[in-house]
């Protein structure tokens, strides 16, 4: 699910500092899309860890998830402002908070103009 425009944001370590900046592009119960500021992804690369990853938003709980970077755009030799987009597998995430995370994805869908 796209969550452009929405109230999602992200916090995570990344080689163990923290980013609090990010932004949630899109959302589903295997992974999710990342905006990261170019500031704070000038050492992310594909095969990144990024750990305690808890996506914020008043409809899920916060709780620390592992993701891995499967996808990584935008970070080009030359490039010194903007963000990134990294596309991120939930790695370690319980069925429980799986589940819980597509069900939300389900209730956006249900609640879509046109449905």
């Amino acid at each position: 699910m796209s969550t452009s425009g929405g109230t999602y944001r992200v916090a995570f370590h990344l080689h163990e500092r923290m980013v609090a900046g990010a932004r949630l592009a899109n959302l589903s119960a295997g992974g999710c899309g990342l905006e990261i500021q170019l500031v704070d992804a000038w050492d992310l690369d594909t095969g990144s860890v990024l750990d305690n990853l808890c996506i914020l938003h008043p409809d899920l709980p916060c709780v620390p998830l592992q993701g891995t970077v499967m996808r990584l755009l935008g970070k080009v030799p030359g490039k010194t402002s903007g963000y990134v987009l990294a596309g991120i597998e939930f790695t370690m995430i319980t069925p429980f908070i799986q589940g819980m995370i597509d069900a939300h994805v389900e209730a956006h869908f249900a609640g879509a103009p046109g449905r």
